[in-house]
This record gives C-alpha cells, sequence and structure tokens, in this order.
C-alpha cells in the first residue's frame, strides 16, 4: 500500500469515530430528528390539499411503453384530457392505447428530436381548446456500453431524446403552461444523482436533466408554475426499458460498437466483453410481463399525478422499484453525493465487478 492509500484509510476511519461520536452525543436530537420525519411523511400523504382534476389537459411524450403508456391510461381513468405522443402512432404501444377507447386520450405522433412533430402537436393541443395544465416529460431511452465503445453517435442520439428532448418540449409548450399557471414534471433517473460503468451515455442526460429542471423550477417561480422532477429506482423489470424492441436495437449498437473498434482494442477486450451489458438485458427482458407490469409501476404513476394536483407539489419525487428488500439504486442517489469518491467508487466497483479484469468479467 503506497502512502495515499494509508492516508485515505485514516481518513475514513476518523470520519467513522467521529460519526458515531456525534450519534452518540446527540443521539437524542437524531432520533427526534427521525421522528419528525416519519411523522412528516405521513402528514403529507395523509393532511396534502389537492386541486380538482375537472377536466385539466396533460401532455405527456414516450407513450409507447413503460411510464408514459401507463400514465396516459391513468390520468385519462381520472378525468384529465389526455394528448399522449407516441414515437409512432402505428406502432404496438400505440394500438393498445387506441385498443382502451377512452374518449380523453388523444393520440399524437410525436418524436421529441422532431422540430415539425412538436409544432403539430402544440397546434393540435391549441386546436383542441381546452388549454394546458401539465406536461410529462417522459420520452427517453439509452445505449450501454463503456465510453471506449460507445460511438460518439450513440452520445448525440441519447442526448437528443433524453435532454435537448425535454428542452425543446418545455420550450414548446411553456406559454400555455404559464398562462395556465400549470404543472411540468421531467422524468430524470436516480442515475442523475451518481454514476455508473458501462452507463455514461445515459447517466449524462439524466444529470443533464437534474440542473434543467432545478433551473426551470426557480426560472418559474415567478409565474406560479410548479417544476417537479421524477427519479425512478430500479424499474427495468416493469417497464420497456428491456423490451424485446430495445433488445433487438441494442443488438445492433453492440454490433456497431465492435465493428468500429480497433484492432488494438478487440484484442484488449476480445469479443464477448461489450455484449456483457447485453446480456444484462435480456436477463431483464425475462423478467418482464404486461400483466405486472402496469402493477409495479403504479408508485411512479402516483408521482407523477402528486406532482400535476398537489397544491405544495415536491421538486424531487425519488420514487425506489426493485424486486428485493431495498432498491440499492435508490440508496445510491441518497448517499453517493455525501460520501468521498474513495469511499462510492469502491462500492460501486464491487456492485458491478468493473474492477475485475476483462478475463474475470468475461468467463
Amino acid at each position: 500500500m503506497n502512502t495515499t492509500l494509508y492516508y485515505r484509510m485514516f481518513i475514513f476511519i476518523f470520519l467513522s469515530f467521529l460519526t458515531i461520536n456525534i450519534c452518540i452525543d446527540y443521539y437524542l436530537y437524531i432520533i427526534s430528528l427521525l421522528v419528525l420525519k416519519i411523522t412528516n411523511s405521513y402528514i403529507e400523504s395523509k393532511f396534502k390539499e389537492l386541486l380538482p382534476v375537472d377536466k385539466k389537459a396533460v401532455l405527456i411524450t414516450g407513450c409507447d411503453t413503460g411510464f408514459g403508456h401507463f400514465i396516459a391510461i391513468r390520468l385519462a381513468k381520472d378525468g384529465f384530457i389526455v394528448f399522449a405522443g407516441v414515437l409512432d402512432i402505428n406502432d404496438k404501444g400505440a394500438n393498445k392505447l387506441k385498443d382502451r377507447k377512452l374518449p380523453n386520450l388523444h393520440l399524437i405522433q410525436l418524436d421529441v428530436t422532431k422540430s415539425v412533430e412538436i409544432q403539430d402537436a402544440v397546434d393540435h393541443v391549441q386546436k383542441i381548446g381546452e388549454g394546458l395544465w401539465g406536461v410529462i416529460n417522459n420520452a427517453g431511452f439509452g445505449i450501454p456500453g463503456d465510453i471506449e465503445f460507445c460511438l460518439l453517435d450513440h452520445y448525440r442520439k441519447c442526448q437528443e431524446v433524453n435532454l435537448n428532448g425535454q428542452i425543446a418540449i418545455v420550450k414548446a409548450f411553456l406559454p400555455m403552461i404559464r398562462k395556465s399557471k400549470g404543472r411540468i414534471v421531467n422524468v430524470s433517473s436516480v442515475a442523475g444523482r451518481f454514476s455508473w460503468p458501462g452507463l455514461s451515455n445515459y447517466n449524462i442526460t439524466k444529470h443533464g436533466v437534474e440542473t434543467l429542471t432545478d433551473s426551470l423550477r426557480l426560472e418559474m417561480a415567478k409565474f406560479g408554475v410548479g417544476v417537479s422532477m421524477i427519479e425512478p429506482g430500479a424499474f427495468s423489470h416493469a417497464t420497456g426499458f428491456a423490451s424485446d424492441e430495445v433488445c433487438k436495437r441494442l443488438k445492433k449498437h453492440v454490433d456497431d460498437m465492435w465493428n468500429a473498434s480497433t484492432p488494438e482494442m478487440k484484442e484488449t477486450y476480445g469479443e464477448k466483453y461489450p455484449y456483457l451489458m447485453y446480456q444484462m438485458f435480456l436477463g431483464l427482458n425475462s423478467e418482464y410481463t404486461d400483466a405486472n407490469a402496469e402493477k409495479n409501476v403504479v408508485p411512479i404513476m402516483d408521482a407523477m399525478v402528486d406532482a400535476l394536483v398537489n397544491i405544495r407539489p415536491k421538486p424531487r419525487y425519488l420514487v425506489a422499484g426493485g424486486t428485493g428488500l431495498c432498491d440499492i439504486y435508490a440508496l445510491y442517489a441518497i448517499f453517493c453525493p455525501y460520501l468521498p469518491e474513495f469511499i462510492s467508487d469502491y462500492f460501486i466497483s464491487r456492485h458491478t465487478g468493473c474492477y475485475k479484469s476483462i478475463a474475470e468479467q468475461t468467463n
């Protein structure tokens, strides 16, 4: 071990003892704080004031699958006028929404990267004549892969949808939202609070969404517009994030990465390595069922509804998911911003196995 590592261990031990001593000396205050936190959560849920739905109009992007698909159905059933933006109005996801035959659910062809389709959506909403109360910026996707493998074009595509797409939708519909003093709800992720090996493409955009939403919330305060973000945890098993279509696209992306790799990269990593993330997505895909998906995303939908109709919406809704006792990704989102990097790096590297050699990871 070198001197730097010894010194870091010393700092960690010192901080640990300091934390323990603070907890011992001020345990009454800490217990009181925990009680206040628990009672605050109860009081907020029990006594929150909600605005009437009263046919409020809401535009949602990315309604083909996942959160967007289910929240469109939920809001329409709750009495909202819903403008559900889909990437392909003739595709399977859009047809499933049509089959629901909900009279107040309007499907819109809306690719958030195309300015013409965004303007057509604005014109359509204005034509209906009910105004616009809320926007749920939900459209998004990711292309996993190490930075050395991911193509610049992959980064651009992901940023165009996840970040620039949200900006474009906000700018297009903000005049109507200001007029109604309504709500903007941006879907971020726990990945917007920490970094993860092999997911930089996705994480970069979600960090951007966090900044976008925080800035917009401060700018819109003077107009009485509420701006919130939803930070879902581990919900891949319950959304279209690892659907058959996504896995097929991911396979093509990984093929492109491998084909564009230099001979030196191919020799260093081997062909199995870039496909590890694809194999993980196939595992997530096997856990997905339509029957359970809508039930599993109820906490996300509840957060979205609260952000739309609560008189005092939260700036952030961190919603834990997962299928075990706790959502480890939500815990990372809570604690990583406060931990020294050498501690957070230790836990994440152990969790992901990124510290292992290529041979160990691919065997």
